[in-house]
């Protein structure tokens, strides 16, 4: 017996998927997991709650003694679902080690210290360490020189060393999307050009020093080769018929002698798909663009964040105004959607720089803008300083749910929690509830699902920005 069950887990699994696995990706670090595993020779069964409108009927029904051990991925915001689960996972089998992993385990000691049930944390990337794990529990050996891993010894808890992160990334196996039911993923309209879609990771660290970025898979940037990413796309199109691609890396244009060859190889390969980036507004230029549409670029993403110099400059962003209004420019020119990303209430911002933000989105005028509340997350720099700076709010400071974005954890200078949310919904309603806008994204629609997904996410889009209260 080699069997592990990796499962991952949404909003409550009780309820079930809200929308039946609309708007849901496959995630991709299980995919990962689970083939990383398989090339050990382990058998791994993998349960995405998200997508499963009958989760509690199905999670009932297996054997749960017939794995090694049992692994849960759980987003931060849905910190509180896993544990629900993994005390349901506990009390059906008592005997089966469960072991968390994923972006829920930035939290460290502190998931042992809430959730009694579980038995181990995997922090870091997690191919490795939950090899050494499971292997390590088949063989009822030792754990304790185990990188990676936090674990209960008696009434302490022990962290051991972090893991040294996989330099070489081509010889990790491509995600094991096979595990997946694909037709239950369809991602919401705004997201897609054309279906099929799937995510590709082609980098791991980051090397930007954000003061609010907490970066799981540490600063080092690792890159996939070229060559390895195009095999990866020849799988997807050979395979399911990939029509698109969306390059999920923090910044994919970080090594434009990468970007380059890898457009020269789809060219010679005569590859041509969608494809969405996200990138950093300082590492792009016109030629790599036009390179990049030439073989399918559609949209990009840029991590605008502020609308003021200072506060980006407060905040180690390293980038401009300038270098924005640049990087969003040359994606209009050439036709490629934009989508720009901003933060309010950052520290260091007051009603007067929020105010130049909310100028800057007017006068950029991105074809999508995402907007979220500052949230200071566990383990980054900017956590420890607005506990020491600023006024938080208690009762949201360790509420996990909170990190979704929408949420006012802190105050600070002369913002106001009404102030705050009264600017986000601002934004949203100047920016999205514009004759053009809509006109525009109704004739991008697709299918009758985007349709009925558009209309609640509209009939949402005024709840929270229109509506009293």
């Amino acid at each position: 017996m080699r069997k592990i069950l990796l499962i991952s887990s949404g909003h409550s699994f009780f309820k079930g998927a809200l929308w039946g696995g609309y708007d849901y990706e496959i995630p991709l670090n299980v995919a990962y997991t689970a083939s990383f595993l398989e090339s050990k020779g382990f058998e791994v069964d993998v349960i995405d709650t998200q997508i499963l409108k009958d989760a509690q009927k199905i999670l009932n029904e297996i054997d749960y003694t017939s794995y090694i051990a049992i692994g849960i991925n759980s987003e931060l915001s849905t910190t509180y679902d896993a544990y629900e689960l993994i005390g349901f996972m506990k009390f059906k089998t008592s005997r089966t080690p469960i072991f968390a992993f994923g972006v829920f385990t930035v939290l460290k000691e502190i998931l042992l210290k809430e959730c009694v049930y579980l038995d181990y944390v995997i922090y870091g990337e997690e191919e490795h360490s939950c090899h050494e794990l499971v292997s390590a529990l088949e063989l009822h050996g030792n754990i304790n020189k185990i990188k990676g891993l936090i674990f209960r010894k008696g009434s302490e808890i022990v962290k051991n060393k972090p893991h040294e992160c996989e330099k070489n990334l081509d010889s990790l196996p491509f995600p094991a999307r096979s595990k997946f039911d694909l037709e239950k993923y369809y991602p919401s309209p705004g997201k897609y050009f054309k279906l099929p879609q799937f995510s590709i990771l082609t980098s791991r660290g980051c090397n930007g020093q954000c003061f609010f970025c907490s970066n799981l898979r540490g600063k080092e940037m690792r890159y996939r080769s070229p060559k390895n990413i195009v095999d990866e796309i020849d799988l997807l199109q050979n395979t399911y018929n990939a029509k698109e691609v969306f390059f999920i890396d923090d910044n994919f244009t970080a090594d434009r002698v990468r970007v380059m060859e890898f457009v020269r190889l789809m060219k010679k390969r005569d590859r041509k798909i969608f494809i969405r980036v996200i990138s950093r507004v300082d590492t792009v230029d016109k030629e790599m663009l036009q390179q990049l549409k030439e073989i399918g670029l559609y949209s990009i993403g840029y991590g605008v964040e502020s609308g003021d110099n200072n506060i980006l400059s407060f905040n180690n962003k390293k980038i401009t105004l300038d270098q924005v209004e640049y990087a969003v420019n040359i994606a209009k020119e050439l036709n490629i959607e934009t989508r720009c990303f901003f933060m309010l209430n950052l520290p260091g911002d007051t009603q007067a720089t929020t105010e130049k933000t909310f100028r800057f989105i007017k006068k950029i005028r991105p074809d999508l803008v995402n907007i979220q509340i500052t949230y200071p997350w566990p383990g980054t720099a900017m956590r420890e300083y607005v506990k020491l700076n600023f006024k938080i709010n208690e009762e949201l400071w360790n509420d996990w749910e909170a990190s979704s974005g929408d949420a006012v954890t802190f105050l600070q200078s002369d913002l106001t929690e009404s102030y705050i949310k009264n600017m986000y919904k601002k934004i949203i309603r100047n920016h999205y509830i514009r004759f053009g806008f809509i006109l525009n994204w109704l004739f991008r629609l697709k299918s009758f699902h985007d349709l009925k997904y558009s209309f609640l996410q509209f009939c949402s889009l005024i709840k929270k920005t229109v509506m009293p209260g």
